[in-house]
């Protein structure tokens, strides 16, 4: 599929996904259409191990829902059936925040399973839908508290507070904070080494834990024990055993 609004592109088991509606990135019917689609993709591509996802210029991550089309708000793919997605998908999910990530910005930045942010006084993280008479639509208020804490979160989302790097990264809300300029770089980093691990191991790692955390330890539990019976039949499996007793770097196949 040719993209307008988003930018792929795939390089050493690598995928970037770039939103490309600058200045703010903003999720229009057009993006949601798109994501949808590249999501399916790169889940499916034997070429793809780990994705980024970042945004186009230097102003915005994503602003979030763009209300210049709210006319489009039920139409096409539902923002929070894509965000589920991404959560859920099987591979390793880093977000590149360079920029705004504000409102569905922010909440896209939350399904992501890692978050690195620029270092700059452009990049601004929240979800200030109150100030609207509104409230985050696409899972910001059951993410956040299970990422900062239940009383950091009504904090942030009922004073619409708006964070610096520094601050997301005391709150917990992201995992790094970088020099601009080295955002890409590190986001790249981190991710090829992820393409590093088994990707069967990680598969059940991330389906393991995603369910866990959305139906109970119980249910978690059931995942983790048939992915186990799975992994000890796989070749991963043999080829990590192999490449210890050998003295070696494993080199994993996701077989």
């Amino acid at each position: 599929m040719n993209y307008t609004h988003i930018i792929v592109s795939t390089k050493d088991y690598v995928s970037t996904l770039t939103l490309n509606r600058p200045p703010a990135n903003s999720i229009n019917l057009g993006i949601r259409e798109e994501l949808d689609h590249a999501i399916t993709e790169l889940e499916q591509s034997p070429q793809t191990r780990a994705i980024i996802i970042t945004g186009a210029g230097e102003k915005g991550f994503s602003a979030g829902m763009d209300v210049s089309d709210i006319a489009n708000i039920n139409k096409g793919p539902n923002g929070n059936d894509i965000f589920n997605r991404i959560e859920r998908l099987s591979k390793p999910v880093i977000a590149a925040i360079n920029g705004y990530a504000l409102g569905g910005g922010c909440e896209l930045a939350l399904v992501c399973h890692f978050r690195l942010i620029a270092d700059s006084a452009r990049t601004i993280m929240g979800l200030p839908e109150v100030n609207l008479g509104i409230t985050p639509g696409w899972g910001g208020i059951q993410r956040l508290p299970r990422v900062v804490g239940k009383s950091k979160a009504l904090h942030m989302i009922l004073f619409s507070r708006r964070l610096q790097p520094q601050e997301a990264l005391a709150m917990g809300l992201v995992d790094r904070v970088v020099p601009a300029a080295d955002l890409m770089r590190e986001a790249a980093d981190l991710a090829v080494a992820l393409t590093k691990r088994p990707p069967l191991a990680v598969r059940a790692v991330l389906e393991g834990m995603s369910v866990g955390l959305e139906k109970g330890i119980a249910e978690g539990l059931r995942v983790d024990r048939e992915w186990s019976k799975k992994l000890g039949q796989s070749k991963d499996a043999m080829e990590g055993m192999t490449a210890f007793f050998e003295k070696r770097e494993p080199v994993f196949k996701g077989e």
